[in-house]
Protein backbone atom coordinates (compact mmCIF):
# COMPACT_ATOMS: atom_id res chain seq x y z
CA UNK A 1 0.00 0.00 0.00
CA UNK A 2 1.82 3.15 -0.99
CA UNK A 3 2.02 5.79 1.85
CA UNK A 4 3.56 9.05 2.09
CA UNK A 5 4.44 11.39 4.70
CA UNK A 6 3.35 14.93 5.01
CA UNK A 7 2.42 17.11 7.22
CA UNK A 8 3.12 15.01 10.47
CA UNK A 9 0.71 12.33 9.08
CA UNK A 10 1.05 9.36 6.56
CA UNK A 11 -1.34 9.18 3.42
CA UNK A 12 -2.54 6.40 1.53
CA UNK A 13 -1.76 7.20 -1.97
CA UNK A 14 -2.45 5.95 -5.44
CA UNK A 15 -0.70 7.72 -8.77
CA UNK A 16 -1.72 6.65 -12.12
CA UNK A 17 -0.36 7.56 -15.39
CA UNK A 18 2.78 7.60 -16.92
CA UNK A 19 5.41 8.86 -14.67
CA UNK A 20 8.30 8.99 -16.70
CA UNK A 21 6.24 11.76 -19.16
CA UNK A 22 7.01 15.38 -18.19
CA UNK A 23 5.00 16.86 -20.76
CA UNK A 24 1.67 15.50 -19.45
CA UNK A 25 -0.67 17.66 -17.00
CA UNK A 26 -0.51 16.63 -13.27
CA UNK A 27 -3.87 15.89 -11.27
CA UNK A 28 -5.22 15.54 -7.77
CA UNK A 29 -8.33 14.03 -7.19
CA UNK A 30 -10.13 15.35 -3.56
CA UNK A 31 -12.95 13.23 -2.18
CA UNK A 32 -15.99 13.65 -0.18
CA UNK A 33 -16.31 13.62 3.58
CA UNK A 34 -16.70 10.83 5.98
CA UNK A 35 -18.14 8.07 4.60
CA UNK A 36 -16.07 8.36 1.26
CA UNK A 37 -12.09 7.50 0.42
CA UNK A 38 -9.89 7.52 -3.02
CA UNK A 39 -11.97 4.43 -4.39
CA UNK A 40 -14.75 7.10 -5.52
CA UNK A 41 -12.45 8.71 -7.64
CA UNK A 42 -10.51 5.29 -8.47
CA UNK A 43 -13.52 3.47 -9.45
CA UNK A 44 -14.86 6.04 -11.65
CA UNK A 45 -13.51 8.88 -13.34
CA UNK A 46 -9.43 8.64 -12.38
CA UNK A 47 -8.08 6.07 -14.58
CA UNK A 48 -9.27 7.01 -17.57
CA UNK A 49 -8.05 11.14 -16.44
CA UNK A 50 -4.47 8.57 -15.74
CA UNK A 51 -4.33 8.78 -19.47
CA UNK A 52 -4.13 11.48 -20.14
CA UNK A 53 -2.58 12.89 -16.85
CA UNK A 54 -0.26 11.85 -14.00
CA UNK A 55 -3.38 11.36 -11.55
CA UNK A 56 -2.56 11.64 -7.94
CA UNK A 57 -5.56 10.18 -5.19
CA UNK A 58 -5.15 10.00 -1.84
CA UNK A 59 -7.68 9.66 1.50
CA UNK A 60 -8.01 12.93 2.72
CA UNK A 61 -6.65 12.43 6.80
CA UNK A 62 -9.36 10.14 8.93
CA UNK A 63 -10.49 9.15 6.05
CA UNK A 64 -9.78 5.44 3.90
CA UNK A 65 -6.23 4.35 5.07
CA UNK A 66 -4.58 7.41 5.68
CA UNK A 67 -3.65 8.52 9.56
CA UNK A 68 -6.42 9.78 11.68
CA UNK A 69 -5.51 12.22 14.15
CA UNK A 70 -7.73 13.40 17.16
CA UNK A 71 -7.68 16.76 15.60
CA UNK A 72 -7.35 19.07 12.92
CA UNK A 73 -10.07 18.56 10.62
CA UNK A 74 -10.36 22.56 9.49
CA UNK A 75 -10.12 23.18 5.65
CA UNK A 76 -7.02 24.83 6.41
CA UNK A 77 -5.37 21.74 7.76
CA UNK A 78 -6.93 20.21 4.56
CA UNK A 79 -4.87 22.69 2.34
CA UNK A 80 -1.57 22.12 4.34
CA UNK A 81 -1.89 18.51 3.74
CA UNK A 82 -2.34 19.01 0.07
CA UNK A 83 0.62 21.74 -0.20
CA UNK A 84 2.58 19.16 2.13
CA UNK A 85 2.49 16.45 -0.13
CA UNK A 86 2.31 18.54 -3.30
CA UNK A 87 5.96 19.12 -1.85
CA UNK A 88 6.63 15.77 -1.65
CA UNK A 89 5.31 14.86 -5.60
CA UNK A 90 6.69 17.98 -7.08
CA UNK A 91 4.68 18.01 -9.72
CA UNK A 92 6.82 20.00 -12.75
CA UNK A 93 4.04 23.21 -13.22
CA UNK A 94 0.54 23.91 -11.56
CA UNK A 95 -1.88 20.93 -10.94
CA UNK A 96 -5.50 20.55 -11.79
CA UNK A 97 -7.37 19.83 -8.83
CA UNK A 98 -10.63 17.42 -8.91
CA UNK A 99 -12.77 18.08 -5.39
CA UNK A 100 -15.65 15.86 -5.34
CA UNK A 101 -18.40 17.59 -2.16
CA UNK A 102 -16.03 18.57 0.33
CA UNK A 103 -12.90 17.83 -1.58
CA UNK A 104 -14.24 20.91 -3.82
CA UNK A 105 -14.27 22.98 -0.47
CA UNK A 106 -10.87 21.96 -0.28
CA UNK A 107 -9.96 22.97 -3.78
CA UNK A 108 -11.46 26.08 -3.79
CA UNK A 109 -9.69 26.96 -0.97
CA UNK A 110 -6.48 25.96 -2.00
CA UNK A 111 -6.61 27.91 -5.17
CA UNK A 112 -7.60 31.05 -3.66
CA UNK A 113 -4.39 30.85 -1.20
CA UNK A 114 -1.65 29.29 -3.46
CA UNK A 115 -3.34 30.61 -7.09
CA UNK A 116 0.12 30.11 -8.84
CA UNK A 117 -0.25 26.08 -7.52
CA UNK A 118 -3.05 25.35 -9.71
CA UNK A 119 -4.24 25.64 -13.34
CA UNK A 120 -7.42 24.63 -13.30
CA UNK A 121 -10.57 23.13 -11.02
CA UNK A 122 -13.04 20.33 -11.38
CA UNK A 123 -15.68 20.54 -9.04
CA UNK A 124 -17.79 18.02 -9.15
CA UNK A 125 -20.80 19.15 -6.15
CA UNK A 126 -18.30 21.81 -4.30
CA UNK A 127 -20.53 22.10 -1.16
CA UNK A 128 -18.15 25.55 -0.19
CA UNK A 129 -18.28 27.21 2.86
CA UNK A 130 -21.37 29.73 3.17
CA UNK A 131 -22.92 31.32 5.87
CA UNK A 132 -24.16 28.83 8.34
CA UNK A 133 -22.48 26.19 6.40
CA UNK A 134 -20.16 25.06 9.33
CA UNK A 135 -23.19 24.53 11.55
CA UNK A 136 -25.17 22.76 8.96
CA UNK A 137 -21.96 20.47 8.11
CA UNK A 138 -21.55 19.42 11.52
CA UNK A 139 -25.27 19.03 12.63
CA UNK A 140 -26.60 16.87 9.81
CA UNK A 141 -23.58 15.45 8.28
CA UNK A 142 -24.95 15.17 4.79
CA UNK A 143 -22.79 12.20 4.01
CA UNK A 144 -23.07 12.72 0.15
CA UNK A 145 -22.68 8.71 -0.90
CA UNK A 146 -25.73 7.62 1.45
CA UNK A 147 -27.69 10.91 1.78
CA UNK A 148 -27.84 10.66 5.73
CA UNK A 149 -29.09 13.32 7.96
CA UNK A 150 -28.00 13.86 11.57
CA UNK A 151 -30.40 11.08 12.77
CA UNK A 152 -30.04 8.76 9.45
CA UNK A 153 -26.02 8.75 10.43
CA UNK A 154 -26.37 6.29 13.81
CA UNK A 155 -29.17 4.34 11.50
CA UNK A 156 -26.91 4.18 9.03
CA UNK A 157 -24.17 2.87 11.20
CA UNK A 158 -26.77 0.68 13.16
CA UNK A 159 -27.79 -1.34 10.23
CA UNK A 160 -24.54 -1.85 8.65
CA UNK A 161 -22.91 -3.53 11.74
CA UNK A 162 -22.29 -6.61 11.34
CA UNK A 163 -22.28 -6.78 7.58
CA UNK A 164 -19.82 -6.21 4.77
CA UNK A 165 -19.97 -2.33 4.99
CA UNK A 166 -19.02 -2.55 8.86
CA UNK A 167 -15.50 -1.42 8.34
CA UNK A 168 -16.60 1.54 6.69
CA UNK A 169 -19.34 1.96 9.02
CA UNK A 170 -17.28 1.53 12.26
CA UNK A 171 -14.41 3.94 10.49
CA UNK A 172 -16.90 6.73 9.87
CA UNK A 173 -18.04 6.18 13.87
CA UNK A 174 -14.79 6.41 15.15
CA UNK A 175 -14.18 9.82 12.63
CA UNK A 176 -17.44 11.25 13.74
CA UNK A 177 -17.52 10.47 17.52
CA UNK A 178 -13.59 10.27 18.50
CA UNK A 179 -12.19 13.27 17.14
CA UNK A 180 -12.31 17.09 15.79
CA UNK A 181 -13.86 16.99 13.17
CA UNK A 182 -17.26 18.53 14.04
CA UNK A 183 -16.39 21.23 16.25
CA UNK A 184 -13.71 22.09 13.62
CA UNK A 185 -16.76 22.02 10.84
CA UNK A 186 -18.86 24.33 13.15
CA UNK A 187 -15.90 26.85 13.08
CA UNK A 188 -15.47 27.10 9.72
CA UNK A 189 -15.78 29.97 8.26
CA UNK A 190 -17.73 30.67 5.03
CA UNK A 191 -16.20 30.86 1.67
CA UNK A 192 -17.09 34.57 0.55
CA UNK A 193 -18.26 35.69 -2.57
CA UNK A 194 -15.29 38.03 -2.98
CA UNK A 195 -13.31 34.98 -2.59
CA UNK A 196 -14.38 33.05 -5.17
CA UNK A 197 -13.99 36.48 -7.41
CA UNK A 198 -10.58 35.78 -6.35
CA UNK A 199 -10.63 32.46 -7.81
CA UNK A 200 -8.47 33.43 -11.16
CA UNK A 201 -8.13 29.91 -12.58
CA UNK A 202 -10.60 27.98 -15.65
CA UNK A 203 -13.38 26.64 -13.65
CA UNK A 204 -15.18 23.45 -14.45
CA UNK A 205 -18.26 22.66 -12.33
CA UNK A 206 -20.42 19.84 -12.47
CA UNK A 207 -23.51 19.59 -10.34
CA UNK A 208 -26.84 17.46 -10.17
CA UNK A 209 -30.29 19.13 -11.73
CA UNK A 210 -31.76 17.86 -8.08
CA UNK A 211 -29.12 18.51 -5.92
CA UNK A 212 -29.51 20.15 -2.58
CA UNK A 213 -26.73 22.54 -2.93
CA UNK A 214 -27.68 24.10 -6.54
CA UNK A 215 -27.49 27.24 -5.32
CA UNK A 216 -23.46 26.95 -4.97
CA UNK A 217 -23.59 25.91 -8.90
CA UNK A 218 -24.74 29.50 -9.82
CA UNK A 219 -22.62 31.10 -7.04
CA UNK A 220 -19.56 29.37 -8.64
CA UNK A 221 -21.36 30.73 -12.51
CA UNK A 222 -21.47 34.15 -11.29
CA UNK A 223 -18.39 35.04 -9.43
CA UNK A 224 -15.79 32.97 -10.55
CA UNK A 225 -14.42 34.39 -13.89
CA UNK A 226 -14.36 31.82 -16.73
CA UNK A 227 -16.68 29.12 -14.64
CA UNK A 228 -18.09 26.65 -17.12
CA UNK A 229 -21.20 25.05 -15.25
CA UNK A 230 -23.21 21.83 -16.20
CA UNK A 231 -26.85 20.88 -14.25
CA UNK A 232 -26.93 17.24 -15.11
CA UNK A 233 -30.55 16.45 -15.21
CA UNK A 234 -32.13 13.41 -13.26
CA UNK A 235 -29.57 13.55 -10.67
CA UNK A 236 -28.83 14.53 -7.38
CA UNK A 237 -25.59 15.19 -4.84
CA UNK A 238 -24.31 11.89 -5.72
CA UNK A 239 -24.02 13.25 -9.50
CA UNK A 240 -20.40 11.43 -9.34
CA UNK A 241 -21.88 8.19 -9.33
CA UNK A 242 -25.25 8.63 -11.02
CA UNK A 243 -23.47 10.31 -14.59
CA UNK A 244 -20.27 9.02 -13.89
CA UNK A 245 -19.82 8.63 -17.94
CA UNK A 246 -21.06 12.90 -18.48
CA UNK A 247 -18.48 13.63 -15.56
CA UNK A 248 -15.68 11.29 -16.42
CA UNK A 249 -15.96 12.52 -20.12
CA UNK A 250 -16.15 16.30 -19.13
CA UNK A 251 -13.15 16.20 -16.79
CA UNK A 252 -11.17 14.13 -19.67
CA UNK A 253 -11.54 16.36 -22.22
CA UNK A 254 -10.67 19.33 -19.70
CA UNK A 255 -7.62 18.00 -18.40
CA UNK A 256 -6.61 17.05 -21.94
CA UNK A 257 -7.40 20.44 -23.48
CA UNK A 258 -5.80 22.26 -20.78
CA UNK A 259 -2.54 22.99 -22.67
CA UNK A 260 -4.57 25.28 -24.63
CA UNK A 261 -4.24 28.27 -23.42
CA UNK A 262 -7.24 29.90 -22.35
CA UNK A 263 -8.33 33.93 -22.15
CA UNK A 264 -10.56 34.59 -19.46
CA UNK A 265 -13.46 36.69 -20.21
CA UNK A 266 -13.35 40.08 -18.80
CA UNK A 267 -15.23 40.72 -16.09
CA UNK A 268 -17.83 43.70 -16.88
CA UNK A 269 -17.11 46.85 -13.92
Amino acid sequence: MPRVEANGLHFHVQRLGDGAATDRPTVVMLHGLVADNLSSFYYTIANPVGLVADTYLYDLRGHGRSDMPRTGYTVHDHVEDLRALLATWDPAGPVHLVGNSFGGVVALAFAHRFPERVASLVLVEAHFATEGWGEHMAGSLALAAFGLDEDGVKEWLDENAGRKLSRLARHSEKLLMETSLIDDLQRERPFSRRALAGITCPTLAIYGEGSDILDRAHDLREHVAGCELHVVPGCTHSVLFEATAFVRERTVAWVRDAATPVTLPTRAS
